[in-house]
């Protein structure tokens, strides 16, 4: 798909138009005079025109789709974002292909709004029903071209939106796959697929060069599995030099069984996506070496299934991390941290000096925030502050957890130096303490749970149901907070 900024006199022929209508504000002035009456008469009829999201359409040459966008002054890069989406999935059935968008007015600057156009075209482009066998409920949309309509220069904004969709899209795509299509080799191979195109350097570390390293707790969860462990390692150096600016950590379940501590069936096929934090890591890295982003970034994917094999982990084993802290498992379905602690150890003995690890953790944090912010935890208390600044600014709902010593506390072992679990009250929290327990003096982490934010069960309008790609946006935001120049 080709993206374009033109002023309003050189839009020049297209097959749809898609208009944001704010309320107490009249269309804009670059639509043709009978379009604008077109849009007055309709609002005689239809008093909620500008209800955030409402769909109302035009029929005519060309075809004008109208999104309904609220207040201007609540319009941010988000809204700008679900705004585009909503309009583009309005045409998802139709085989148009030049589209025009004119700008969500609003608080944010134009280049800020092309930016969230482009993004939100792309999230609303993507569909998820890849394995149907009916062409008309597969067909993606047909649309080739799409053209922003603004007065002003935008910058970099196209080649940004498009780094920044492509990424979560891709992010979506891995976690959308069937667990027999998305194996760890098989993440592995579409990890070295993006690293090709991006240009960024790439490793997988086996079974055997991970038990070297020490890497007892992350190989503790695939015992029970015939699909070999993959360690994803991917690496952009945008500044040069030694050291990482930003260590990024993903965790990648492919299929979570809960292992010899097996899970309920219902829902179980959505453990397909437990790999979200990985697909997340690996598409951003991909972006930000797409963007030239001055920065160097490692980021890490421990990839693994988790099935109660002959050979599977049983409750009581003990293990010894990578960082030589050893590990009582207690519970087999708490395995991302497992794996994670291992994988935030070897980026920071990679030189790493800030991590960010991603991970689909705990459904308790869906208890405690539900759908719509993913769990934040870390330290410093300045570094939090950061990464929660800049989701907000990314588009990504994120809200800060306590993480005290009485929690850490908590995950003390019997027989050994820490568990994995310490049971289900205050369960999102004692987990992000396992996973601290891997944060050497002088890193400065943030742990982010997205198992609330991962997977939505009804439409929204920048996605239909299924995976989302959260945090994506963030951590190609964060590279760019940590650059140098």
């Amino acid at each position: 798909m080709k993206f374009r900024a033109v002023r309003p006199t050189q839009l020049g022929s297209v097959d749809a138009i898609v208009v944001p209508l704010f309320a107490a504000t009249p269309p804009p002035t670059w639509l043709s005079r009978a379009t604008r009456a077109a849009i007055a008469r309709l609002q005689k009829t239809e008093h909620e025109t500008t209800r955030l999201y409402a769909i109302n359409t035009l029929h005519g040459e060309p075809r004008v789709v109208l999104v309904g966008g609220g207040k201007p002054t609540d319009v941010d890069a988000e809204r700008a974002r679900n705004i585009a989406s909503a309009g583009i999935r309005a045409l998802w059935r139709s085989s148009l292909r030049k589209v025009a968008f004119g700008l969500s007015a609003g608080t944010i600057s134009d280049e800020r709004a092309a930016q969230a156009v482009v993004e939100g075209v792309l999230y609303g482009m993507w569909r998820p029903e890849v394995y149907r066998t009916r062409e008309d409920e597969h067909r993606l949309p047909q649309i080739e071209s799409v053209t922003l309509v603004t007065d002003r220069p935008v910058g970099d904004a196209i080649a940004r939106g498009t780094a920044i969709g492509d990424a979560t899209n891709n992010a979506r795509r891995m976690a959308n796959e069937p667990a027999n299509r998305m194996t760890p080799r098989l993440v592995a191979d579409a990890a070295r697929a993006l690293a090709k195109e991006a240009g960024v350097k790439i490793e997988v570390l086996d079974r055997e060069r991970c038990r070297a390293l020490g890497m007892e707790s992350y190989l503790s969860v695939a015992q029970g599995s015939h699909e070999p462990p993959q360690f994803i390692v991917m690496r952009h150096k945008g500044r040069g030099g030694n050291g990482y600016d930003l260590g990024l950590v993903g965790k990648g379940i492919t299929f979570d069984s809960g292992g010899i501590s097996i899970k309920p069936a219902d829902n179980m096929h959505h453990m397909k996506a437990d790999m979200t934090g990985a697909a997340s890591v690996i598409a951003a890295v991909a972006a930000i070496a797409k963007l030239g982003i001055k920065a160097n970034v490692i980021a890490v994917a421990p990839c693994t299934e988790n099935l109660p094999g002959g050979g599977a982990t049983k409750p009581g084993d003990v293990f010894k991390a990578m960082s030589g802290r050893t590990v009582e498992v207690i519970n087999t379905d708490a395995e991302g941290r497992l794996v994670l602690v291992d994988g935030i150890t070897y980026a920071q003995r990679e030189g790493a000096k800030r991590v960010v690890d991603v991970a689909t953790l705990t459904g308790s944090i869906a208890v405690a925030l539900g759908n719509h912010f993913s769990g934040l935890f870390g330290k410093p208390g300045s570094f939090v502050d950061a990464i929660r600044a800049t989701a907000t600014e990314a588009g990504d709902r994120v809200w800060p957890m306590p993480l005290t010593d009485e929690y850490r506390d908590e995950i003390k072992g019997e027989v050994a130096d820490i568990r994995n679990s310490a049971g289900r009250l205050g369960g999102a929290i004692t987990a992000a303490a396992f996973l601290d327990s891997a944060v050497e003096d002088g890193t400065e982490w943030a742990h982010l749970d997205i198992a609330g934010t991962f997977w939505f069960e009804r439409d929204r309008p920048q996605a239909p149901k299924g995976p989302q790609g959260p945090i994506v946006r963030t951590l190609v935001a964060l590279a760019e907070r940590y650059a140098k120049d």
